[in-house]
């Protein structure tokens, strides 16, 4: 009896920590998409991506586990190990990442944004001073004459 109610324990712990781990890859994605911003349409399909590639995991815990039986028990498991997450060390991870990441990222950008009006302007000179070189050619022939 009680290897049967050590192998629910096991079972729910189990689920537990795929909620976690489930979590913990969504983590990752946000993170790129914090690094590199994606468009909504990019978002949502590497969402549905995301989720249809960890249904994998999810069924051969179930499987493995429980014998292929989804029971409720389990579904809840995984999302209170999802939610206890999410609310715990995602929010410490995310407040770690905020602190020491964006200054980073905010340098570069600022560094980015530099170098390109550096270009930009760079390209205006030429313009200005092409257009100076044609009125001086201008001025000169006109007091030629």
């Amino acid at each position: 009896m009680t290897e049967i109610i050590m192998g629910q324990v096991r079972f729910v712990l189990v689920t537990l920590c795929l909620g976690m781990v489930l979590m913990l890859g969504y983590d990752f994605w946000r993170f790129v998409r914090w690094v590199i911003p994606h468009h909504k349409m990019v978002v949502w399909a590497e969402d549905i991506l995301y989720w249809s590639v960890m249904a994998v995991p999810a069924y051969a815990v179930f499987f493995i586990y429980n014998n292929g039986e989804i029971r409720w028990y389990g579904a809840a498991a995984v999302f209170l190990g999802a939610l206890l997450y999410e609310k715990g060390i995602s929010s410490v991870l995310r407040r770690f990442g905020w602190n020491h990441l964006e200054k980073p990222k905010r340098r570069l950008f600022q560094w980015i944004s530099k170098v390109r009006r550096y270009f930009s302007v760079k390209k205006q000179i030429k313009k200005i001073r092409k257009r100076v070189c044609i009125r001086r050619k201008k001025a000169l022939k006109s007091s030629d004459k």
